[in-house]
């Protein structure tokens, strides 16, 4: 199961160059936005990276202005 982190793109920001800065910092895959909410991605990053690292290393990233962790899978916040 991947950790799961929700990412807030920044206003007026292509969706597929925040995926690749994602990517880049080790995200195995980005689940592109819904039309319900065109300005929110899901990043996938390995387990064996935990989920507060996950989401220090997704708010890095140009592009994104919030991460947080998929508060459905993860009740208790980061770094549980």
């Amino acid at each position: 199961m991947s950790v799961r982190v929700i990412v807030k793109l920044a206003q007026d920001r292509d969706w597929s160059a925040v995926a690749d800065g994602l990517e880049a910092v080790g995200a195995e895959g980005v689940q592109a936005p819904r039309e319900s909410l065109p300005d929110r991605a899901v990043a996938l990053f390995p387990d064996e990276i935990g989920v507060s690292e996950a989401v220090e290393s997704a708010r890095g990233v140009e592009g994104v202005a919030e991460a947080e962790p998929d508060v459905m899978r993860y009740t208790n916040g980061p770094g549980m």
